[in-house]
């Protein structure tokens, strides 16, 4: 983590340095991670077991290098923490870090144009003819989207968009007239053919009729994050991105998941979840690009393959307009929230120390 993750390689020489490479040999960059685990398991359930994590950064175990391992072993050796009220909580507990150092929060503003003049970023449009007159600009929204939607058009938007990009979701958000009772906070359905759910994946195919699938029941965690007597679950089911060479039905695809997630819960004493909804919220990769501006839906931003992690992955400035800062799953060091946090600290680091502060 300390060489790997938590440092900002701005030049080539920073990942070629003795401890880096001595870390990037401990966790066998250029072996898929599912090979791998050859090395330790023969049953194939084990295998999928210790690289299903690989899911959580969008990427097939059986293409995602043996880097990931970090994961399954950060998971058994440190725990997975939860904020207390729910993730929300992280977002107001930085909102109010912000506000106290006297930053003023503008919602419901769509940023039109961030706008470049000489070299440097100068100002940002926001929709309604406001303008913001900038020093730097540090941009939070998804990289590529930044690239292709608010910055001048030119060959470094047309990298961005030739880059790989992760994988998406559909999730469902369902609140219950009852408990769930026998559910743990965290269930894993793995499919019996876990190769080629991610097969199906890759070549844009809609979910198998048991696919790999992921269940959340945050109350046994929490209480409060469900009404007395009731339940709130979340079941997430990995799917490919927006492909513009098909023409990919998401309703349906959505509804195939769906009725996945059910026969998976009927198979472990569940089969009346479905009639005890009161609400339902979905979201599939169209949603995601809609309400979130993710570029093809893919939920975990650009690809995190071998040619795009760590130096290789777009920089946290820009290399043109060096007052322009980026922060989040795209970029350095990658998805998921302690990594972005992570991202956030070593961005205020770099703007910081440019500005001379």
């Amino acid at each position: 983590m300390e060489h790997l993750v938590e440092r900002d390689p701005r030049r080539l020489t920073d990942l070629l340095s003795p401890r880096t490479l001595a870390a990037l040999w401990q966790v066998s960059p250029l072996r898929p991670h599912y090979d791998h685990m050859r090395t330790f398991f023969d049953d194939p359930r084990l295998k999928a077991a210790f690289t299903f994590q690989d899911i959580y950064m969008g990427l097939s175990p059986f293409e995602a290098p043996a880097t990931f391992s970090m994961m399954p072993y950060t998971e058994l050796a440190d725990g997975v923490w939860f904020p207390r009220g729910g993730m929300y909580q992280v977002v107001e507990a930085l909102m109010g870090l912000a506000r106290r150092a006297g930053v003023e929060f503008v919602f419901n503003a769509a940023v039109e144009q961030i706008e470049v003049e000489r070299g440097r970023v100068r100002r940002v449009h926001i929709e309604g003819g406001r303008q913001v007159a900038a020093e730097a600009v540090l941009a939070n929204a998804d990289l590529p989207y930044v690239y292709q939607r608010l910055l001048p058009h030119d060959h470094l938007a047309e990298s961005i968009a030739h880059k790989r990009f992760s994988g998406s979701v559909i999730s469902f958000f369902w609140g219950l007239d009852r408990r769930a009772e026998g559910l743990g906070p965290h269930t894993l359905f793995l499919s019996d053919d876990f190769r080629g759910d991610f097969d199906r994946i890759e070549h844009h195919l809609p979910p198998s009729t048991e696919p790999s699938l992921y269940l959340h029941a945050p109350s046994r965690i929490d209480p409060c994050l469900a009404p007395a007597g009731q339940d709130t679950l979340v079941a997430i089911v990995p799917v490919g991105h927006i492909d513009a060479a098909d023409r990919q039905d998401w309703g349906e695809v959505r509804d195939l998941a769906r009725q996945a997630v059910f026969r998976r819960l009927a198979k472990v004493g569940h089969a009346q979840v479905e009639s005890h909804i009161k609400f339902e919220v979905s979201y599939t990769p169209l949603s995601w690009k809609k309400r979130y501006n993710l570029m093809n839906g893919a939920t975990h931003g650009l690809s995190h393959a071998l040619t795009q992690l760590s130096y290789f992955r777009p920089s946290n400035r820009h290399p043109r307009y060096r007052n322009l800062y980026f922060v989040g799953a795209s970029t350095r060091p990658g998805t998921g929230v302690p990594t972005a946090m992570i991202s956030a600290r070593l961005t205020s680091a770099r703007m910081l120390e440019d500005m001379g502060l």
